[in-house]
């Protein structure tokens, strides 16, 4: 995501934190398919995501319904900016894209508002598996899903391009 953004000359920090209480490095499988893909992240080291990072965010970011259910359920109040990255890459896409000025948080408003009350949020097509513990191809097959949608997602952010 930071990359992307970056690309699009978006200023914004990109953190990345989990729900499971598990503190470890990235697997060699997930070093590997982010190293065919231009990244390093044989340094990355896992951590929390608490309240306090959840707080700190214009957007949250999760693969399943279980992380977006996790957020809600210890900071309800960050639920309309809380999604699914492939959720957001379809709702957004609805919306269109931020105007210039519009805050994240004012845009992510306007998408949350196409979710259906009372139903779990998203599709079950919206939902990306973790990979732990499955082979290689796995792991390339779920950066491309989540790639695609990350690219979908700061388009989006990005708003539209300048006139000149």
């Amino acid at each position: 995501m930071r990359h992307h953004l970056a690309a699009r000359g978006v200023a914004a920090r990109v953190h990345s934190a989990g729900t499971m209480r598990w503190r470890g490095v990235a697997t060699p499988e997930a070093v590997e398919a982010m190293r065919e893909r231009g990244f390093d992240v044989s340094s990355h080291q896992s951590r929390n995501l608490t309240p306090a990072l959840i707080d700190a965010s214009d957007l949250v970011l999760g693969m399943t319904r279980a992380h977006v259910d996790f957020v809600g359920n210890h900071c309800p109040d960050a639920s309309d900016r809380t999604f699914m990255v492939r959720e957001l890459a379809r709702l957004g896409a609805r919306v269109g894209p931020r105007e210039r000025h519009e805050p994240v948080r004012q845009w992510l408003g306007r998408v949350a508002a196409l979710r259906e009350p009372g139903r779990p949020v998203g599709h079950p097509q919206d939902e990306i598996d973790d990979p732990v513990g499955q082979p290689l191809e796995v792991y390339r097959a779920t950066a491309a899903r989540l790639d695609d949608a990350l690219v979908t997602i700061a388009d989006l952010l990005a708003g539209p391009a300048e006139q000149s």
